[in-house]
């Protein structure tokens, strides 16, 4: 089974590697800077994003581009931690591929229903492409929906991406499709935990990734009722199953409810209470995000499993990258550094 191979050793390799994170003085840094430049500044003179940066030009550094060279460095700690699991025991370890294959398809469709197509090519992940299951070089020459469901009719993902028809409103909802790729890849998940793990390691798996969808069905809820006005029985139809503390009755309840406050009540009575408190967030990601920290640094800091000390590592990675982000995006708009403070995910008020 995969939970016992390397897994002390990957373990106390993963602990480590997340000793190496962002701190909140960093942060608070970060916050103070003028522009995207200063931030590039600090990341590579002072933080382990030194390497990753050593060849860029920081003085005309552009949002995308350092966004790409961030997620390059997720791309490689993962594949660092790769390098610790027999190859027979690597079909859980996809999931991380998966989900960036997902990414770029769902990056590329973006372009394409915004009429600018040739510009995905500039986002491309370079780095990943000998790893994908598709050719990312031929996705970017794609012009049209149909070539792309050529391009990936070797894949699962032709089958999902069929169900659309872009010659009608339902091909432009990027709800539904964004949720048909959240189904597949979390039933992928599950499918994954149930062949490769036994015990311990495949209850905590489940559990992690129960919380995630947990979060994912909350946040859907939330922005439907709020921005959309959406009937119930559409955001029925989106909510994904595998739910860990919110169970079915509880999603009913906040679906039925009459908006989005109403909704976010029914949270009260569940372990997610004290994250969605009203008051407590300006977004709903906000919360959710908060829940993802909070849940993954324990588990973390209580796992010598490979495969669960990967899985909270990535999570936790992911959400370092997000704050970056919004570092990067509040100082280009100007935000003022405590109102940025407020919005980023480990920082304590």
């Amino acid at each position: 089974m995969a939970g016992t191979s390397g897994s002390i050793a990957l373990a106390t390799k993963v602990h480590a590697m997340f000793g190496k994170r962002l701190t909140e003085a960093n942060y608070r840094e970060l916050i103070r800077k003028q522009s995207v430049s200063e931030i590039a500044v600090y990341l590579k003179q002072q933080t382990y994003y030194a390497d990753l940066l050593h060849d860029v030009n920081e003085s005309s550094v552009h949002r995308g581009q350092l966004e790409n060279v961030l997620r390059h460095a997720i791309y490689k700690d993962y594949m660092r931690m790769l390098v610790y699991i027999s190859p027979n025991d690597r079909k859980f370890y996809r999931f991380f591929l998966v989900r960036m294959e997902i990414d770029e398809i769902l990056s590329y469709l973006r372009y394409l229903n915004a009429g600018r197509e040739t510009e995905y090519l500039f986002s491309l992940p370079s780095y990943f492409a000998e790893h994908a299951d598709f050719d990312l070089y031929s996705l970017a020459k794609v012009r049209s929906f149909d070539e792309l469901l050529r391009l990936l009719a070797d894949t699962p993902y032709a089958d999902i991406l069929k169900n659309y028809d872009p010659s009608n409103a339902d091909a432009q909802d990027s709800v539904q499709i964004d949720n048909a790729f959240d189904r597949y890849y979390y039933a992928y998940l599950n499918r994954a935990i149930e062949n490769s793990f036994t015990g311990q390691d495949k209850d905590k798996l489940k559990r992690a990734i129960g919380v995630q969808i947990d979060l994912l069905n909350i946040t859907q809820i939330i922005r439907l009722k709020r921005y959309f006005n959406a009937p119930a029985e559409y955001i029925r139809s989106l909510l994904l199953p595998h739910t860990v503390r919110v169970k079915i009755e509880g999603l009913n309840k906040m679906v039925e409810s009459a908006d989005a406050d109403a909704a976010l009540a029914v949270l009260a009575d569940t372990r997610y209470a004290e994250f969605f408190a009203p008051g407590s967030f300006d977004y709903i990601e906000e919360g959710a995000n908060r829940v993802l920290f909070d849940y993954n640094k324990k588990l973390l800091a209580t796992s010598t499993s490979s495969a669960v000390a990967m899985t909270a590592y990535l999570n936790l990675k992911q959400l370092e990258l997000q704050n970056i982000i919004t570092v990067i995006e509040s100082v280009r708009y100007g935000l003022h550094p405590a109102d940025t403070e407020k919005l980023l995910v480990g920082i304590k008020a």
